[in-house]
C-alpha cells in the first residue's frame, strides 16, 4: 500500500504579504490536526543560471532573507524532507522524485504558495506522473492577490481538485 504526504509548497518569507499572511498559520493548524506519513516542503531558490533569472531577469529569492521557510512552519521541517527547486514544479527535481519512489509515496496533498504557478505546475506534473493529487484550496494563496489567482482560471483548473487514478 502506498503512503501519503503533505507537500507544503514555497511558504517562504519573500512570498508573505497582505495577501498571504494567514496561509502559514492555517497550514500550521492543519498539520497539527492531521496525520500524514510524511510532511514535505519545497523551497524556491533563484540563481543566475535559472530561467527566472535568464528569461525574466528576476533577481529576487537569491538569499536566505527571502528563501527561508516561514518561522511558524520550521517546527515541522526536517532537513532531508525539504526539496530545493528553481522551477515552478518540484517534479523537475530528481531528488524529490527519488524520495517519493524510495518511500512508496503515491498520494500527495498540496498547499502553499503560489496557487497560480508552483502549485498548479506541481499538481499537473504529479497527475501526469500517476500520483493521486489533492489541492487544499483553503490553504493556498497567491502573493500578488486573489484577483490574479482567479484571472488564471484557478477555479476552473484546480478548485476542489481531487484527482485519483
Amino acid at each position: 500500500m502506498s503512503k501519503n504526504a503533505l507537500l507544503v509548497i514555497d511558504v517562504q518569507k519573500y512570498y508573505i504579504n497582505e495577501h498571504t499572511k494567514n496561509i502559514p498559520r492555517k497550514i500550521e493548524d492543519f498539520i497539527k490536526q492531521n496525520n500524514f506519513d510524511f510532511i514535505l516542503f519545497t523551497k524556491f531558490v533563484n540563481h543566475k543560471n535559472s530561467n527566472m533569472y535568464k528569461v525574466f531577469n528576476w533577481s529576487k529569492m537569491m538569499s536566505s532573507l527571502d528563501t527561508d521557510i516561514c518561522d511558524n512552519l520550521i517546527q515541522f521541517v526536517q532537513k532531508d524532507k525539504v526539496f530545493q527547486k528553481d522551477t515552478y514544479s518540484v517534479f523537475k527535481t530528481e531528488q524529490f522524485r527519488d524520495f517519493l519512489k524510495n518511500n512508496n509515496i503515491g498520494e500527495l496533498t498540496l498547499c502553499g504558495l503560489d496557487a497560480d504557478a508552483c502549485i498548479l505546475a506541481t499538481a499537473y506534473d504529479g497527475f501526469d506522473l500517476g500520483y493521486k493529487i489533492h489541492v487544499l484550496d483553503e490553504l493556498t494563496g497567491c502573493h500578488v492577490g486573489e484577483e490574479f489567482r482567479k484571472d488564471v482560471m484557478w477555479e476552473k483548473n484546480l478548485e476542489n481538485m481531487d484527482w485519483k487514478l
